[in-house]
């Protein structure tokens, strides 16, 4: 059983996959360059429980006044009743309590013990090869090394680790606190016992909204999830910039013509323009089709530093 959890990098995808494993109730390790760059993290994971605990302690009195704006007045037993089935299952009270359950670290050693750990630094295959090997050495034989990497040969990236069979994707989507979606796909050397050990573990786990739901994935670029998508989202991009509609008119049709939650100009704002070119690129060398060429314009805002929410703007200006 895991009790015990490490997740490697302290940006807004490590700290959200943190704030998933400290909500369960697991123990959790989170370490990255230095300590301040976990304490911002944690300060991350801080408002997301905040943010949760302030929806939750607010539903009952907003569903109460959404009745009453429709003109039905309710009555003191009915409102009674309305507050006891939305009350909060994640008080602001459980925000401490939860964070206690998380300890920074800038040292590999500090997993040793941890019953797995995953990988969630930047989408760069040099980079997670030599964090594979960092990590690898202070592990226990039985822990699972997992990767939140979205594009990259996890065969590739498991020859690194000193047990590679015990290496395998977890590819949460982000924000994993509302996105239950995790891609479990493992390399060639990864053992049945761990692809049946992280399936279960996932499974187990919840987020804000609900039970997460791991689906099983055969390795290749992009799964499935960014080998549709990704392509979806550069294609919105070309459209943009071939002066088809206005970038707000594009994702208004994906919103609400095809359903889409949230434009795709908006989630590669959220995704981070970086990352989108990245996984691009990675898919165009993979596949060698030209579908996946990326578009001009997603390279311009990239080399103007204009890479999404992170930065404060990308195709949207969130400055103001």
């Amino acid at each position: 059983m895991i009790k015990k959890a490490g997740v490697i990098g302290a940006g807004n995808m490590g700290a959200a996959i943190a704030e998933v494993l400290a909500f369960n109730g697991l123990d959790v390790v989170i370490k990255d360059i230095n300590l301040d760059l976990t304490a911002k993290g944690v300060e991350r994971i801080r408002r997301i429980l905040e943010q949760n605990a302030g929806y939750q302690e607010k539903r009952a009195e907003k569903e109460i006044s959404r009745i009453g704006k429709l003109g039905v007045e309710l009555t003191e037993d009915q409102k009674n009743v309305i507050k006891k089935t939305l009350a909060p299952t994640f008080p602001t009270s459980e925000v401490e309590s939860t964070l206690s359950h998380i300890t920074q670290t800038d040292k590999w050693s500090d997993f040793s013990g941890c019953d797995i750990v995953i990988e969630a630094v930047f989408e760069d295959e040099a980079i997670k090869k030599e964090t594979f090997k960092s990590v690898s050495e202070f592990l226990d034989d039985e822990a699972i090394l997992a990767s939140n990497t979205s594009s990259l040969s996890i065969t590739s990236l498991a020859v690194n680790a000193k047990h590679p069979e015990n290496v395998i994707v977890t590819h949460f989507f982000n924000p994993p606190y509302t996105l239950p979606l995790v891609e479990i796909v493992p390399a060639l050397q990864t053992s049945d016992k761990t692809v049946e050990e992280t399936y279960a573990f996932i499974s187990g786990l919840k987020n804000h909204r609900g039970s997460m739901v791991p689906i099983r994935v055969k390795e290749v670029p992009g799964f499935v999830v960014n080998r549709i998508l990704v392509p979806v989202m550069n294609e919105a991009i070309q459209i943009l910039d071939e002066g088809i509609a206005s970038k707000e008119d594009i994702d208004k049709a994906m919103k609400f013509g095809a359903g889409f939650p949230m434009g795709p100009l908006e989630l590669s704002d959220m995704v981070g323009l970086d990352i989108v070119l990245n996984v691009q690129n990675i898919l165009m060398n993979d596949y060698g089709d030209q579908k996946y060429r990326p578009s001009v314009l997603l390279k311009k805002l990239v080399d103007a530093g204009r890479l999404g929410k992170k930065v404060g703007i990308g195709f949207y200006d969130y400055r103001k």
